[in-house]
């Protein structure tokens, strides 16, 4: 990412201020934000054990995992606000630390009740951490850079996304029992908020340096903030952005069906519980370079414009959500040439391209950079949390949802309700096809 110019005009001391703590607050929100990762998946890694050891049945899973994200989604619309009244920093961190603290709760609870109303706790801490990043993230950045800065702090999600899985898996392999599967994570989650803490910095100003806008016309600069009523009311009364809140409402929602089922998907193919983990992982995994490629292809390829780059992902996904429909079909079709080819292995290329296509457009719409398109460097926050809101409401229905089809009809019939709703979510990017990068603060 390219220094912005007016800060090239600073003198040398001061330009590589501007560059350190602008590296500094955006890694240590990156590597903060993964952290946040360490206390997502524990529900769906102990599916097994909570089935085996306290009685809790596909269903009553997935109710728990369908409160929680509902947890998830309302304090979605809150965080906004939040960052931008309190600011990004402290939102940030005391959705980080909070989440560590709820999270253990989890790990030495008995029962389901207990246990359903501390991940819900937890979810909802978790809530606040994406909408205080996304306040600051604008301050720091030129609006040109908007889109790959936005596509290489997604990464943190996927990265995070992956390593969970990894360490879940480890402890299970090491037979540390269900209750280490929060209680660790949680510990180290602290650790790391302790260790990026001092690294994070709301804006250029706090350190007495110029903003990325700082020269910009008068009617371009940044103006006093105005309630959070007005500024949702404004974003709400824009045709194109109801269009991109039911494309959250669909994307966040066929991400969540991959991140809370996929380990169960894997233990329904035939692999252990350790391996079921493991080859999750390649979701989250593929999905870093999907966003860094639609992050890029959208700010350079596309001119600013998110809509082609959204749709075209979507296609892709479509192709990759038909093809775990029909797995079993794949694997005869491949058993000429590929005799050793399992229905574990052609899901888990599916399962990756499935990743790759989702998290290109995720990445822009889920609170990413589509939200600064919309509300600029004042209501980024904002808008972000009514994207992410609104995809977590969609989200909640992963759960129960899910669990719903797979008991009556089975994972097929599953993937291919999952691959209408990446085509409706298509249809719904065509307002963006022509919407190119906001120029208002």
């Amino acid at each position: 990412m390219s220094t912005p110019r007016v800060v090239l005009a600073l003198p040398v001391d001061s330009r590589r201020a501007f560059v350190q703590w602008r590296t500094l607050t955006f890694w240590s929100l990156l590597v903060g934000y993964a952290a946040y990762y360490l206390c997502r998946p524990n529900l769906a890694a102990s599916a097994g054990f909570l089935a085996r050891e306290e009685g809790i049945d596909t269903l009553a899973f997935g109710s728990i995992a369908s409160i929680g994200t509902l947890c998830y989604a309302a304090g979605k619309f809150a965080a906004g606000p939040l960052a931008e009244r309190f600011g990004g920093r402290r939102v940030f961190l005391a959705g980080l630390f909070g989440s560590a603290v709820v999270t253990a709760l989890v790990g030495v609870s008995h029962g389901i009740v207990m246990l359903t109303l501390f991940w819900g706790a937890g979810r909802l801490m978790q809530s606040v951490g994406w909408q205080g990043l996304v306040d600051i993230i604008p301050r720091w950045h030129d609006r040109s850079e908007h889109g790959a800065a936005m596509g290489l702090i997604s990464t943190s999600y996927q990265f995070g996304g992956a390593l969970a899985p990894l360490l879940l898996g480890a402890l299970i392999a090491w037979g540390l029992g269900w209750r280490s599967l929060f209680v660790l994570p949680a510990a180290l989650l602290a650790a790391v908020g302790l260790l990026v803490a001092g690294g994070i910095v709301n804006r250029p100003q706090d350190k007495g340096l110029p903003g990325p806008d700082a020269r910009a016309k008068p009617e371009l600069q940044p103006q006093p903030p105005q309630p959070w009523t007005q500024r949702a009311s404004a974003l709400l009364g824009r045709p194109a952005f109801l269009m991109a809140l039911g494309t959250a409402f669909v994307l966040t929602l066929l991400r969540e069906c991959f991140n809370t089922w996929m380990p169960k998907y894997f233990l329904d193919l035939g692999e252990s519980a350790d391996v079921a983990l493991f080859k999750s992982t390649v979701f989250p995994l593929l999905g870093i370079l999907g966003s860094l490629v639609a992050g890029h292809a959208s700010d350079r390829l596309s001119g600013g414009r998110r809509g082609p780059v959204m749709a075209l992902f979507l296609g892709g996904l479509f192709a990759a959500l038909i093809g775990l429909a029909h797995v079993d079909g794949l694997v005869r079709w491949l058993a000429p040439v590929l005799p050793n080819v399992t229905p574990g292995s052609v899901a888990v290329v599916l399962v990756g391209a499935a990743g790759f296509f989702i998290f290109g457009p995720y990445s822009m719409i889920g609170g990413g950079v589509v939200a600064l398109d919309f509300g600029g460097t004042q209501s980024a926050a904002t808008a972000a949390g009514l994207l992410d809101g609104i995809g977590y409401f969609g989200a909640s229905l992963a759960g129960v949802g899910v669990a719903r089809v797979v008991g009556a009809w089975g994972w097929p019939v599953a993937f291919d309700m999952l691959a209408g709703l990446a085509a409706v979510a298509a249809v719904l990017t065509l307002p963006l096809w022509r919407r190119r990068a906001a120029v208002t603060g």
